[in-house]
């Protein structure tokens, strides 16, 4: 027998419910909650299930947010700030795979037994305290059992999500795959393509918010899920290095989802860094990402190695600050540490230490690395006499060289000293008079 769960939720969705019971209308606790609290885990968005229309709860509420009306879901600002998903009971009566055509129920049960595991079809009424949990989905959870809800292939051909879910579930909560359920996943790997870019990418980074989303993602790979949407990556999953970056992707920060993203990138191989950036780049677009994710996630990768060396000096580093960019080095630091404590090798992460301070010394001091910084800028050049073109930036980078090796040349006076004896001289290459005529 299995103890009654007793549930806490916070009072702006008690609230909330209240209002919709008062107004002859059923409000239950359903989905994600439910199930959390009753594994006795902390979950911050509650969701209400009810039989009012979308148009009821629009007019019993002050302010609302239309969040998909077309599938019965309002938004109801709670007076703890937080926005609390106020859903009308729904039957599927027509899905394709991807897609599912909806109609407003009236009964919660048939709400719930549209729902995919049984672990998330179980609903509370908080007014009544009345508990339902027509498929057993308690007992499920406290055995440790992932099963579908009804007919297991008929569940997932409705959406073919399913089967990233059952992988993000079972990884999650550590949960084994009942045996007809994993059957007919296996089945439905195959039509994973059909799903949109848009539902793989947000799922994947919902594996990655987990704590340790490494049993999700080496489910993955056990059930063919990475050929597809993540083929870049497929072979890299039967090799050692999988292993470690799995270790690494476990050790990051569970809040740097996207710096997790890139680390799952790192496997997918290549020669050199512009194949390995390539590769990440493809599938990045491929998943969606946007444009600015792009632009980080392939700048990470590419500079990913190699990392500036203990050993290194002070311009090596300021050098290697300017090639990276400030606002990279820390994430690039945060990958290679996550690296070292998978390795548990604390020799390296001992060596991390101090090569970060070393860096962290250079960016609080304010060196210049980046052109930028310097204290002057391409209007002074074009008033020492340069002409405009393309020999401006040539003397920005080569005033950048020398403020690199000594910061303490990046003073007004002494960079346009520089500039008149460059001039002079012809010390850059294709500057008229240079020493290459």
């Amino acid at each position: 027998m299995i103890d009654r769960p007793v549930f806490h939720p916070p009072a702006a969705l008690l609230q909330i419910a209240e209002r919709l019971e008062g107004a002859g209308c059923q409000a239950w606790a359903v989905g994600g909650a439910i199930r959390d609290a009753i594994l006795g885990l902390p979950r911050a968005d509650w969701d209400l299930a009810t039989d009012a229309r979308p148009e009821e709860v629009r007019q019993l509420f002050r302010r609302t947010v239309p969040l998909g009306l077309d599938h019965g879901t309002v938004g109801v600002p709670g007076e703890d700030g937080s926005m609390y998903e106020v859903t009308t009971f729904r039957l599927d009566v027509e899905t394709d795979g991807r897609h599912a055509v909806v109609e407003f129920a009236t009964d919660i049960e048939d709400d719930l037994a549209r729902r995919d595991f049984t672990i998330n079809a179980i609903a509370w009424r908080p007014t009544t305290e009345d508990l339902r949990d027509p498929y057993q989905g308690i007992e499920d959870l406290k055995a440790g059992v992932l099963r579908a809800v009804g007919e297991p292939a008929g569940r997932f051909e409705e959406d073919y999500l399913r089967v990233l879910r059952a992988f993000r579930f079972a990884g999650a909560y550590d949960l084994t795959i009942e045996p007809e359920t994993e059957s007919a996943l296996r089945s439905a790997v195959a039509h994973l393509g059909r799903l949109s870019a848009e539902r793989v990418r947000e799922e994947l980074l919902k594996v990655l918010s987990a704590e340790a989303p490494s049993r999700s993602l080496q489910m993955y790979a056990d059930y063919g899920a990475l050929d597809g949407w993540y083929q870049e990556i497929a072979a890299a999953a039967s090799g050692h290095g999988w292993d470690q970056a799995l270790g690494a992707i476990d050790a990051l920060n569970s809040r740097r989802k996207f710096l997790r993203v890139v680390r799952v990138l790192l496997c997918a191989g290549g020669d050199e860094e512009e194949e390995l950036a390539e590769r990440a780049e493809t599938l990045l677009r491929r998943l969606k990402f946007s444009n600015l994710d792009i632009r980080r996630g392939t700048h990470l990768v590419t500079h990913y190695r190699p990392l500036v060396h203990p050993a290194d000096g002070s311009a090596s580093i300021r050098e290697w600050l300017h090639t990276v960019g400030t606002d990279f080095s820390r994430d690039l630091f945060r990958l290679h540490f996550a690296a070292a404590r998978a390795a548990g090798s604390d020799d390296s992460q001992r060596a991390l230490v101090y090569t970060w301070r070393r860096v962290h010394e250079e960016l609080v001091e304010g060196s210049p690395v980046s052109v930028a910084q310097l204290a002057v800028d391409g209007t002074d050049l074009l008033a020492q006499g340069l002409p405009k073109g393309p020999l401006v930036g040539l003397m920005l980078d080569e005033l950048l060289a020398q403020v690199i090796d000594a910061p303490e040349r990046n003073e007004r006076e002494v960079l346009l000293e520089s500039v008149r004896e460059l001039i002079e001289l012809g010390g850059l290459d294709g500057l008229d008079g240079g020493p290459e005529e």
